[in-house]
């Protein structure tokens, strides 16, 4: 059980410094432009930590992203974000159910400390 926490924990904490540090683009600096980017949704823990990503996995990402597990857009490109609301609330109910299936998403990128990571201005399915 604490195995499974550690990873969760260090995830929840990258989150939560996007979130503060993307406030801090709204002061001094100049907020990126909006992006649209082609890609899926992931749970960032299995992604991450056992690079996890297919059909089989879906039904666990959906279920990891419910249950509070950070979720992260790994685009086209191989670019891996994370997401997140423009105020400090979970995207977990603006994705659910959208793991593993092609999407469409737009929002504000921010980069910190090496760390991709996207606002979430809308985002949607793809194809049939």
């Amino acid at each position: 059980m604490k195995r499974a926490l550690g990873p969760a924990l260090v995830a929840l904490l990258v989150a939560a410094a996007l979130v503060f540090g993307a406030r801090s683009l709204r002061g001094e600096e100049k907020a990126a432009p909006p992006i649209t980017v082609k890609g899926t949704v992931v749970d960032m823990h299995c992604y991450v930590t056992h690079g996890l990503h297919d059909a089989s996995h879906t039904g666990c990402s959906n279920a990891c992203i419910a249950r509070g597990v950070p979720a992260g857009f790994l685009a086209e490109d191989g670019t891996l974000y994370v997401l997140f609301e423009e105020k400090p609330f979970s995207v977990k109910d603006r994705v659910a159910g959208m793991a593993d299936v092609p999407a469409v998403l737009t929002g504000t990128p921010v980069v910190r400390s090496g760390i991709k990571g996207i606002q979430v201005t809308s985002i949607r399915k793809v194809g049939a």
